[in-house]
């Protein structure tokens, strides 16, 4: 079938993928005291969080605007725990234009659905700001067993590391959080699954999202 995931150029490669996950994983440490010097000062505002809004006003008093290197000024979550990372506290949703993302974060009108979340070594995770609407920026793996994804980089590009895995069986409409399967199993999983290479539109243009099977095929979740 046109839009199934394609397999591994090798195995080699697939090492390369699982050994980088193991890297970046090691090297997080240090990131998390420079990501919370920027929330040093930071008071959250009440009012701020009750926002139903998509606009980037609507970030105003939930986190903190810094500048990072390449890409100019990016905005910071505040107020969230030391491990947090993108698309992990939500679920996922099928609609017309594809699987949505259903943020339980009150930024997540916005951030989840303009622009890019990206990893800066001296601040962490940072979005940076963006026009065109998607209902997630994500790249996606999967095997008949577990579905992952994973925040796609400025441009496109895919992350090495930073993916979330869930059992294909409770994926739509379910909290993450609560069945996330644990990261140590990650690096095994990226080398039972495949990468989804084929945008759910059929093209290649910078507006088509990757996407799991429809509701009903083989390895559908739902």
């Amino acid at each position: 079938m046109a839009n199934m995931p394609r397999p591994f150029r090798s195995a080699k490669a697939a090492a390369r993928l699982a050994g980088a996950v193991i890297v970046v994983a090691l090297s997080l440490g240090p990131v998390v005291a420079t990501a919370a010097d920027a929330c040093s000062g930071w008071r959250p505002r009440p009012s701020a969080a009750s926002r139903q809004d998509d606009s980037v006003d609507a970030l105003e008093g939930l986190g903190v605007w810094v500048e990072v290197a390449r890409y100019g000024t990016a905005w910071q979550p505040c107020g969230v725990a030391a491990d947090w990372r993108p698309y992990f506290r939500g679920s996922w949703a099928w609609t017309e234009r594809g699987w949505f993302w259903v943020s339980a974060e009150p930024w997540g009108r916005t951030t989840y659905h303009y622009g890019r979340w990206h990893f800066e070594a001296a601040h962490g995770w940072v979005w940076l700001p963006g026009k065109t609407w998607a209902p997630a920026w994500v790249a996606w793996r999967w095997n008949d067993e577990v579905i992952g994804w994973a925040p796609l980089e400025p441009g496109g590009k895919r992350y090495s590391a930073f993916w979330t895995f869930v059992p294909a069986a409770r994926f739509a409409g379910e909290q993450v959080e609560a069945v996330a399967i644990p990261g140590p199993r990650v690096p095994a999983l990226l080398l039972k699954t495949r990468p989804h290479g084929v945008p759910a539109n059929g093209t290649k243009s910078a507006g088509s999202h990757p996407r799991p099977p429809r509701r009903g095929s083989t390895t559908s979740a739902g």
